[in-house]
């Protein structure tokens, strides 16, 4: 007989509720593409992406998990729009992790900004306002990266990273080979 007596209650898992701010974690989860095989090719093979897992680290939400895919490169007009979007954001993480007010245009400021490549955001540790996209068709609501909180906004604060190995290793789940970097065709410039 097993005794289920000691189990705790299950925990919903309803969506985090919108405008929360959180202490999150990211984990790239390498696709084989790109610079070091960090990125992820689209199905079509149009667009390359860096694909983000966010974990929540503290408070009630604690483990709760959500991702966004950060469009960087690609053929069309709108890859090309989606790319500066995501830049954007993840300038924006680099500056809540870091502690680099976004008006800073100081040397340190400028290095601390820079990454010798996409894993360098692996395992940040940063400060995000959570946010909910609706449910459409068959697809329940889920949460999204709403806002990225950047040490001259009300909420932030400081927050731990953990050390990291000398170097980045690609994960052991990565292609044996690398897909080519995608070219904006010519007709599209």
């Amino acid at each position: 007989m097993t005794d289920f007596n000691a189990a705790g209650p299950q925990r919903s898992f309803e969506v985090i509720s919108d405008g929360t701010v959180a202490v999150v974690k990211v984990i790239i989860r390498p696709g084989g593409a790109g610079d070091g095989g960090w990125l992820r090719r689209s199905k079509d093979g149009q667009s390359e992406g860096l694909d983000c897992e966010f974990i929540v680290t503290d408070g009630e939400f604690a483990k709760r998990k959500f991702w966004t895919l950060f469009t960087l490169a690609g053929t069309t007009d709108g890859h090309g729009q989606a790319a500066e979007i995501s830049a954007t954001k993840l300038r924006a993480i680099l500056e809540s992790a870091r502690g680099i007010r976004p008006d800073d245009q100081s040397d340190a400021a400028k290095a601390a900004r820079q990454v010798a490549s996409y894993g360098d955001f692996d395992g940040l540790n940063f400060i995000a306002r959570i946010g909910v996209e609706p449910p459409r068709g068959d697809y329940k609501a889920k949460n999204t990266l709403d806002h990225v909180v950047t040490p001259d906004e009300t909420g932030w604060h400081q927050v731990t990273q953990q050390p990291k190995p000398a170097a980045t290793p690609m994960p052991s789940a990565r292609p044996a080979t690398v897909a080519a970097k995608i070219e904006r065709p010519r007709w599209a410039s």
